[in-house]
């Protein structure tokens, strides 16, 4: 019995390490080359330190070993630096209601990934559950990268869905509805 937990448990980690890949490696390298690579309907995430390992097979987890808030403005200024995309950043709803006294340093935080955003349009905000969700919606069919950083605050995971940086939805309408006529 102990035999077969064993091949059981082999079995499984590696299983799970083919569903995801776990890096350490020069974030900001693979940053730059993942955002020239990205498009519409991908998914970058910067997550902090107790973010899980999803085992969607679209899912790449990186290991940045760097502070929060460095690589939310390293990411946002990557996607803001590719013509081909546009951010549709979403924070988690929790994330506003964090008392300083269970997490020093919260407010702050948020203050600060929000003036890091604010050049980019609205920030929507949606409970984490329902954010995780869409992760692994988007990771059935398109690619997510999460930028796993050393942070500490709870709810503090930025989520940026891209889009097409030279398309807009209202352009998008006028095509369907022109093609409709």
């Amino acid at each position: 019995m102990n035999a077969f937990r064993g091949k059981l448990l082999v079995t499984f980690i590696t299983a799970l390490s083919s569903l995801s890949t776990a890096w350490s490696a020069d974030w900001k390298s693979e940053l730059a080359s993942q955002s020239a690579l990205l498009g519409h309907r991908n998914m970058i995430i910067v997550a902090d330190s107790a973010y899980p390992i999803q085992t969607g097979t679209g899912v790449k987890v990186i290991s940045t070993n760097a502070p929060h808030l460095e690589v939310v403005q390293a990411v946002a200024k990557a996607i803001a630096s590719s013509p081909g995309i546009v951010a549709l950043p979403a924070l988690d709803k929790e994330f506003s209601f964090i008392p300083e006294n269970y997490a020093p340093g919260a407010a702050k935080l948020r203050e600060s990934i929000v003036k890091s955003l604010a050049t980019r349009g609205p920030i929507r905000e949606e409970l984490h559950a329902t954010l995780l969700k869409e992760v692994n919606q988007t990771a059935a069919e398109y690619a997510v990268i999460v930028f796993k950083t050393t942070g500490t605050i709870p709810y503090s995971s930025v989520f940026f869905t891209l889009d097409c940086g030279y398309w807009s939805p209202e352009a998008e309408k006028v095509l369907r509805e022109n093609m409709a006529k």
